[in-house]
């Protein structure tokens, strides 16, 4: 093969690498969750718990920070990156979420959720809103349920049109264990998602069926039901990256190890949590290392109903 392509397709493939890896480490850092899906979070927990939030939180303020170095790296700065604003009612339901990106006041999203009287969501319209009077596109996404409670359809609109539909099949635990999204008016065939679970209710392997090629991931827990390896195998069942995990005494993580398998060599990250806590054990300041350096930084203001 002429060194054209070679280099040529190593390109190609460390650029698909690299965007996995940027979406992993801001994933885990902005919202550190203990569950792989939400879906089937809710039903057992609040949207609170399942966010990892103790005690009987009202609203939840986070600030989101990157620091930058300047003067040669001498001299680190905190450039505000994001903001997000989360309302809970008092039984842990998420009914208000409004977050900035690039901290521009007049360009913000907001979305609204609402509940049925068996407590389940039933609508979330997402709008994005260009100078705080109007929006320029409006999201909805409306939910139908089993007799159980479980969610089984979910319908996306785009501005009052059907654009996506999500089809779920649960175990006889109430656990998801499938789910298909299609997309209206679009020729590329559905999406299909396969979990298998441990006995626990943990997702130990999470396949992945579509157009574009199968994949799949592969999980470890310990014994409080934390996540302590991921793995990705991509098109062909190969080993493309994966990451380690650890955890403190309030199962928040304190080290992640990323690791990232190209085709003549392998690449790895540390990343380092430290937590200042509240008076309910809920972490109030977040700071993210990799490889040894600072790199993010969050703070949250936490109001609770008792207060």
């Amino acid at each position: 093969m002429p060194y054209s392509r070679i280099g040529k397709s190593l390109l190609e493939f460390n650029l698909e690498i690299m965007q996995r890896k940027i979406l992993l480490i801001i994933s885990l850092v902005v919202f550190i969750t203990f569950s792989q899906t939400a879906i089937a979070q809710n039903k057992k927990k609040s949207d609170a718990e399942s966010e990892g939030l103790r005690g009987k939180v009202k609203s939840v303020n986070e600030k989101y920070y990157i620091e930058k170095r300047i003067f040669f790296g001498l001299i680190p700065i905190k450039e505000e990156s994001s903001y997000e604003h989360k309302i809970y009612n008092k039984e842990g339901k998420l009914v208000f979420e409004k977050d900035i990106s690039d901290f521009r006041e007049d360009n913000w999203n907001i979305s609204y959720y609402k509940y049925d009287n068996r407590d389940n969501c039933i609508e979330q319209i997402d709008s994005n809103y260009e100078d705080g009077s109007y929006y320029s596109r409006l999201w909805q996404y409306t939910f139908n349920y089993d007799e159980k409670g479980n969610i089984i359809e979910k319908y996306v609109s785009l501005d009052g049109k059907h654009i996506e539909k999500y089809s779920f099949k649960y175990d006889n635990n109430g656990d998801y264990i499938e789910k298909i999204s299609s997309k209206f008016d679009d020729e590329i065939p559905p999406i299909k998602e396969i979990l298998i679970r441990d006995n626990k209710g943990n997702i130990i392997e999470r396949k992945e069926y579509s157009y574009f090629g199968n994949h799949r991931y592969v999980f470890k827990y310990d014994d409080k039901g934390n996540k302590i390896k991921e793995a990705f195998y991509n098109q062909g069942d190969t080993l493309s990256s994966g990451s380690l995990f650890d955890y403190n005494e309030k199962n928040d993580i304190i080290e992640q190890i990323d690791f990232f398998i190209y085709e003549i060599d392998t690449e790895n990250n540390t990343l380092k949590f430290k937590y200042k806590y509240d008076s309910k054990g809920n972490w109030i300041k977040q700071i993210v290392y990799i490889n040894g350096s600072i790199e993010f930084i969050t703070k949250r203001k936490i109001k609770y109903y008792n207060e």
